[in-house]
């Protein structure tokens, strides 16, 4: 990838398998650290607080999706192998997952 990855966009990567993840960290990070804070998509749509739901299409997902929050982890920039799959999630969807980050490391109940 040739670009700095960009905060609340999607992009490839490989975690357990390929699958795509949205970028949290502030752009700045983004561009001079080896890593990005991520948080993973799956296709399983499983609710819980700390998951936020994605439509089909929304940043370029492919179908409805689930962002886990609670496994939001740092991933280096070579293990994102592609991206972003479309636009970024907008300022409300980005908020929500904002405050599910969160409520997964215990800052708001």
């Amino acid at each position: 990838m040739k670009d700095a990855p960009r905060r609340g966009f999607l992009y490839w990567a490989y975690l357990d398998k390929r699958r795509p993840v949205l970028v949290i960290s502030q752009d700045i990070r983004n561009r001079y650290a080896s890593g990005v804070l991520i948080v993973p998509c799956y296709s399983h749509l499983r609710f819980a607080p700390t998951h936020v739901e994605l439509k089909s299409g929304e940043g370029g997902a492919a179908h409805a999706s689930m962002l886990h929050a609670e496994e939001i982890t740092t991933l280096f920039k070579p293990d994102l192998v592609s991206g972003p799959l479309g636009p970024p999630l907008t300022p409300s969807r980005l908020s929500e997952v904002e405050h599910a980050v969160m409520l997964a490391i215990g800052v708001v109940v």
